[in-house]
C-alpha cells in the first residue's frame, strides 16, 4: 500500500491481510455511495489503544486524512491515528468462538504516571471524589502493567480497593497501594485515613463486608 495523503508521513506504513481486504470489499460493495475505510487508534488511558472502523463517502474525507490506496478502495487515517497506527496491521479472524477485525498494533499508549501537586476538579463526595480520581489519573497509571482498581466503598474514612488484571496477585501490589495509591488519595482527599486493599487471593474474605 503506498501513502497518498499530503501530510508528510512519509515513512508511514499501514496494512490489511487479503482476507480483511475482501470482508471490507464485500462491505462496499453493499453501500454504494461509501467509498472508503476510516480507521481510527485513540488512548484511552489504558495500555492498549481504542479502535475504530467506518465505512464513508468520498465528501467525508479531509484535507489533512492520509489516505493509504488498498486496491479497490481507500483506507483513510486522521494524523493523530496516523502516529499510533504506523506499522500496523488489520487481520481478520473467522472463529467458532471468535470472529472479526483484529488489530497488530506494535505502538502502545504514553501511560501516565501517578500524578503530583493539586487538582481542582474533585468535587462532590468522598467517594465521588475517589472514584474521579481513580477514572482520570490512578487507573490509566497502572494500566501500564496490565492491571485496574475497582472501589468497592468508602467507610469511617478509610477507602476499600480491589485489583485486578496484571494486579491481581502480583507481590508489588502493597508497594503500589503504600508508596503511590494511598499517598496520592490522601495527599488529594485529606479526609481518608488509610487506603484497603480487599482483594484476597485464599479465603474470599472481604474486610468491607465483614
Amino acid at each position: 500500500m503506498e501513502n497518498a495523503g499530503k501530510e508528510s508521513f512519509s515513512e508511514f506504513s499501514f496494512t490489511l491481510t487479503e482476507v480483511a481486504k475482501e470482508k471490507i470489499q464485500a462491505s462496499l460493495e453493499g453501500q454504494s455511495e461509501k467509498t472508503a475505510l476510516r480507521v481510527e487508534a485513540r488512548a484511552n488511558g489504558t495500555s492498549q489503544f481504542s479502535y475504530a472502523m467506518r465505512l464513508i463517502a468520498e465528501e467525508d474525507k479531509t484535507d489533512g486524512d492520509i489516505i493509504v490506496e488498498s486496491g479497490g478502495f481507500d483506507i483513510v487515517v486522521d494524523p493523530a491515528s496516523a502516529k499510533n497506527l504506523n506499522g500496523a496491521s488489520i487481520d481478520y479472524e473467522d472463529r467458532v468462538v471468535r470472529s472479526g477485525f483484529k488489530f497488530e498494533n506494535p505502538n502502545k499508549p504514553e501511560i501516565p504516571p501517578v500524578g503530583s501537586g493539586p487538582r481542582d476538579d474533585l468535587q462532590g463526595s468522598i467517594q465521588e471524589r475517589v472514584q474521579h480520581l481513580l477514572d482520570t489519573e490512578l487507573n490509566p497509571a497502572v494500566a501500564a502493567h496490565g492491571g485496574r482498581m475497582s472501589l468497592v466503598g468508602v467507610r469511617d474514612n478509610k477507602v476499600y480497593l480491589t485489583f485486578g488484571g496484571g494486579c491481581h496477585g502480583c507481590g508489588m501490589v502493597d508497594m503500589t497501594l503504600k508508596h503511590g495509591v494511598e499517598a496520592r488519595i490522601r495527599e488529594l482527599i485529606p479526609e481518608i485515613e488509610e487506603v484497603v486493599d480487599t482483594t484476597d487471593h485464599t479465603s474470599g474474605e472481604n474486610p468491607f463486608y465483614s
